[in-house]
């Protein structure tokens, strides 16, 4: 794999930071560019250096078993810990990836002086929580009060419901400047890279550090809420995104934190539940299609599992985003629909309900069993019987289409600057 020297174009209003990805392993479904696109009043925060490439680049890598040659200038801090990071996560996928060799052209710091303190912002409970220990307001370390949110178009949001992308980034602009936090929207096809890869997908930490290191002129500390806490990463759930990993990917001038896994997902639950900011603004569903206007379907296994905590701490209703929230013990039974016990979360919310709204618990033992036994039965049938369902609308996954992350246009004016310039 060759890593090309990145370039900057200007279309439309925006700016595209990209480079050219030359892969040795033919017909590959790796993107042959990779890109990061951001309005132009931020291009001035956009570098021509290689680290933001280099990241997915090196998952690209890690896959098809390719030596990665990089044509451009990378952090020596990067370079000297992505050895590390390499075979820490082939010990975790050790059936999908193993470490490759790096060549780098340049090892050079970049001469910036950013001030910025940023974060990823989707809405969810984890970067809720997270900013609410980090705003203006509330965090007395001025090193670590967020400045800055990055909402990353194409990640949990599929290319096909960008309108669903532009509805929720006006929302959020308003309210985040309402507590002194500018949201910066960034667009990328990071994320069509991890599905042409097909490992594991709580791989993503590397396109949340991507979409920071493409901005390092703007940003000096850069904060990736937790997942899973420090309970259940020692029960071996896989995941890249880690309080030792994520700081891998800092260099001289970025420094990466990850923070929140010293909390169980109930107890950053509890912690939000009183926060006016998140009851208005929190987004948590997993249905892509939903209309533009609707933030959260209520009846999805995120959804459900969100409520439930908040319906037993007597929270719920002031939660505005949830259309359809819980409004008596039985509607837990919801919960069954999408009931998943392969997740870390189910123990703990029983723990809390049982301490919180025991009464609630009966209803909730239903729910998983049932739950359970749909699971089991929807994971046993084959996929072949799955593969003809979909032309009925079952076992449809957005986020496996092909496409699901690219926008062609993009592609289009990057090979046309491309074919221009070696024409030229």
């Amino acid at each position: 794999m060759i890593i090309h020297q990145p370039e900057i174009i200007y279309k439309e209003g925006h700016a595209i930071l990209w480079s050219k990805i030359e892969m040795a392993t033919p017909e590959t479904k790796f993107p042959e560019y990779l890109w990061y696109r951001v309005p132009e009043q931020y291009a001035e925060n956009l570098v021509l250096q290689s680290d933001a490439f280099l990241l997915p680049g090196l998952m690209g890598g890690m896959y098809y078993r390719e030596s990665i040659q990089v044509r451009g200038t990378v952090s020596p801090r990067l370079a000297y810990h992505l050895d590390e990071y390499q075979i820490v996560l082939s010990h975790m996928m050790s059936k999908a990836i193993e470490p490759v060799d790096i060549q780098y052209e340049r090892l050079l710091p970049l001469e910036v002086n950013p001030k910025a303190v940023g974060a990823t912002f989707s809405g969810g409970v984890d970067t809720l929580f997270t900013l609410m220990n980090h705003a203006p307001e509330t965090q007395p370390n001025p090193e670590y009060q967020i400045s800055h949110g990055l909402f990353i178009n194409a990640f949990n949001i599929v290319r096909k419901y960008s309108k669903k992308y532009d509805a929720l980034f006006a929302r959020y602009t308003k309210t985040l400047s309402e507590i002194s936090i500018e949201l910066v929207p960034i667009d990328t096809n990071i994320s069509q890279a991890e599905l042409s890869k097909n490992i594991n997908a709580q791989n993503f930490s590397f396109i949340l550090a991507g979409c920071a290191l493409s901005l390092s002129s703007l940003f000096k500390r850069f904060v990736i809420a937790s997942t899973f806490d420090h309970t259940q990463l020692r029960k071996g759930l896989v995941i890249s995104s880690t309080p030792y990993m994520d700081r891998l990917f800092s260099t001289e001038t970025l420094d990466f934190e990850h923070y929140g896994t010293h909390y169980k997902r109930v107890d950053k639950i509890a912690a939000i539940s009183k926060w006016e900011f998140a009851q208005e603004n929190l987004r948590v569903c997993n249905m892509p299609s939903l209309d533009s206007q609707v933030i959260n379907c209520s009846r999805c296994e995120k959804c459900t599992r969100t409520m439930v905590p908040l319906y037993a701490l007597g929270n719920l209703e002031k939660f505005v985003t949830f259309q359809r929230p819980l409004k008596s013990n039985k509607d837990a039974l919801y919960w069954a629909r999408k009931f998943n016990p392969e997740l870390g979360f189910v123990t703990e919310t029983f723990d809390l309900v049982k301490k919180q709204k025991p009464d609630l618990l009966p209803w909730l033992r239903v729910a998983a069993a049932l739950g359970t036994i749909r699971f089991w039965i929807f994971r046993l049938i084959p996929n072949f019987v799955k593969n003809f369902l979909q032309r009925y609308g079952y076992f449809v996954d957005d986020y496996k289409d092909e496409n699901a992350f690219e926008d062609y246009d993009v592609m289009e004016w990057i090979a046309a600057h491309a074919k221009q310039r070696s024409d030229g």
